[in-house]
């Protein structure tokens, strides 16, 4: 039961400054797996809209992953591309958690104005067994500087990610990974809910 009341607490607790900042950086995939991932987004305040991304993602080695991608919605947030890259300092094992801290790139369109962003989200995740299928909560707090290249502008932003990431209980594709990521402003940010399926390729 605490195990099950912390994965939802993660998924409860609803910000980030993209609309996946972790996606499926903490999943534990094997060395130089190579992924895709396609994603549902729903951006529920500051230019609400709905739409898709799809990302690519290679674990580089044990402790270094990258991934990058696009999307698209129907709202203000027009369009986005993005990249990132998860740096391991400490593994999961035993009753200790992963820690890392993941750099972000993101250029978006947002209401006609191009908006470039960089940062840093520290992560921490954790594998837990439910219903004897394993699957990883994390927690993430990125922080942002977007840099609005038609005023001249830019802007700090800091939110809360959470989510958690599992392989799917589907006949005959027990390969797919879904993860669910849940994002919340703490300041001049957004909220967003994203559903994500990843195949990993051979």
């Amino acid at each position: 039961m605490r195990k099950l009341g912390m994965a939802l607490g993660a998924l409860i607790i609803t910000g980030a400054a993209t609309a996946t900042t972790v996606g499926v950086s903490t999943h534990p995939f094997e060395i130089q797996k190579q992924v895709i991932t396609t994603e549902f987004t729903s951006y529920n305040t500051n230019g609400a809209g709905a739409g898709i991304e799809a990302r690519y993602f290679n674990r580089f080695n044990e402790n270094v992953n990258f991934d990058a991608g696009f999307g698209i919605t129907d709202g203000e947030r027009e369009n986005r591309v993005f990249a990132g890259a998860d740096f391991q300092i400490i593994p999961d094992y035993g009753r200790q958690p992963r820690i890392s801290v993941k750099a972000l790139l993101e250029s978006a369109r947002i209401s006609n104005d191009r908006v470039n962003s960089f940062g840093v989200a520290p992560i921490i995740s954790k594998g837990f067994a439910f219903w004897g299928r394993e699957a990883f909560p994390f927690l993430a707090l990125p922080v942002t500087v977007g840099l609005n290249t038609d005023e001249n502008t830019y802007e700090t932003s800091t939110a809360l990610a959470a989510g958690i990431t599992g392989r799917l209980n589907i006949a005959g594709m027990e390969n797919l990974v879904g993860n669910i990521e849940t994002n919340f402003s703490l300041r001049n940010s957004y909220s967003s809910v994203v559903f994500g399926v990843s195949l990993p390729l051979q």
